[in-house]
């Protein structure tokens, strides 16, 4: 049990951390791994993996809260993580607004945001969120329908829903006729790739080291390029390195790469929590279009994690088409915002800008490549 826990109080009182560094929290980082582990609807992005490194680098270190429920023998229950800054309540439509939100969030940033609180704290938590940002704005983005959905408080407004493509993984012995036929469909290519001399493999978080990650920013570069698109991953270096120093075998970023001479020409980047794969980054050099690399990389990825004992394959916030063609369906995050104080008032009136821009976003026509 660590010193926090120590400082326990009585059961049922929270205790409340202001966040200024993370040499803190040290000693309940394990305590909270360990709490998501009895929640199996938590996501990667509620550990204390992504959140702390979240708030060191790309979200710059704002005022942040920490509240925790133990049990009456110390044993942590319930986290809760609460940060004031200035953002956008959409991608597209300025201006910023002063708001509470949940650490780790943000536009682009995270999917399936939420709480790691035992059943029997969840109103208790509830309430904490709603007397803590009274008077201000609260905006609760990206929340898994299960982890942050239910503390959602009185007063908020549904924004938007955005959907989360999921596919389950099976062992090789299970695998279904259409998963089959999918890679059947892929055996030229695979022929193409073992012709030029291709091999593909995992690489885990602690193989990747400054070589590798030089690799793989140029990659994505690479690809981003081709695709005609920004990709803000770029400038999340720092959180990305951060990332993998906090990982292990059982969380934290894995890559399927493509190899040729052995250098790495492609891959897939993941992020491993329980038996789901999050499919985060991707990079490839576009000279191996005719072998399909993409679809061969997500075809490795999807066969080797059935094979790891993975049960789930999550694609994340977006409705391209590939993510429904590999068999993916539809999970949905929301988005819930509880106007406060004065800038609120004003903010109410931009709520049904921000509904059509959603919808807008989300029936414009998917890309139709991974």
């Amino acid at each position: 049990m660590s010193d926090l826990a120590e400082r326990f109080v009585s059961f049922g009182t929270p205790e409340t951390i202001r966040v200024e560094d993370l040499s803190q929290l040290s000693g309940i980082r394990d305590e909270w791994v360990g709490l998501m582990a009895r929640i199996p609807q938590s996501s990667y992005f509620q550990t204390p993996d992504w959140v702390l490194a979240w708030w060191e680098t790309i979200g710059g270190m704002p005022p942040t809260e920490l509240v925790l429920w133990r049990s009456s023998s110390g044993a942590l229950e319930g986290i809760q993580f609460l940060s004031r800054l200035m953002r956008r309540v959409h991608p597209r439509l300025p201006p910023a607004w002063p708001i509470w939100t949940v650490t780790g969030s943000g536009i682009g940033d995270a999917d399936h945001i939420g709480w790691p609180v035992l059943p029997q704290h969840r109103e208790a938590a509830r309430q904490h969120a709603m007397r803590r940002t009274r008077g201000t704005t609260l905006l609760l983005q990206d929340l898994d329908s299960e982890t942050g959905v239910p503390y959602v408080p009185r007063g908020a407004r549904l924004l938007f829903r955005n959907p989360c493509p999921r596919m389950a993984l099976y062992p090789p012995d299970a695998i279904p006729a259409s998963m089959r036929r999918t890679q059947h469909h892929l055996r030229r290519y695979e022929k193409r790739a073992d012709a030029a001399g291709i091999t593909f493999r995992w690489i885990p978080g602690s193989q990747m080291d400054d070589s590798f990650l030089e690799r793989f920013f140029a990659l994505h570069k690479s690809r981003m390029v081709e695709k005609g698109v920004s990709s803000r991953f770029l400038s999340a270096e720092p959180l990305f390195r951060r990332l993998v120093a906090q990982g292990s075998a059982a969380r934290g970023p894995i890559a399927m790469v493509a190899e040729r001479d052995r250098r790495m020409i492609g891959l897939l980047c993941f992020l491993r929590w329980g038996d789901t794969l999050a499919y985060y980054q991707s990079g490839w050099s576009p000279e191996w279009a005719s072998v399909e690399l993409g679809r061969l990389l997500f075809n490795e990825s999807i066969k080797g994690a059935g094979a790891d004992g993975l049960r789930t394959m999550d694609f994340l916030r977006g409705n391209e088409e590939y993510k429904y063609r590999l068999g993916a369906v539809d999970r949905w995050d929301e988005t819930w915002l509880r106007p406060g104080g004065i800038s609120g008032s004003i903010l109410k009136l931009f709520v049904p800008a921000y509904r059509f821009a959603t919808r807008r976003m989300w029936t414009a026509q998917p890309s139709k490549a991974p």
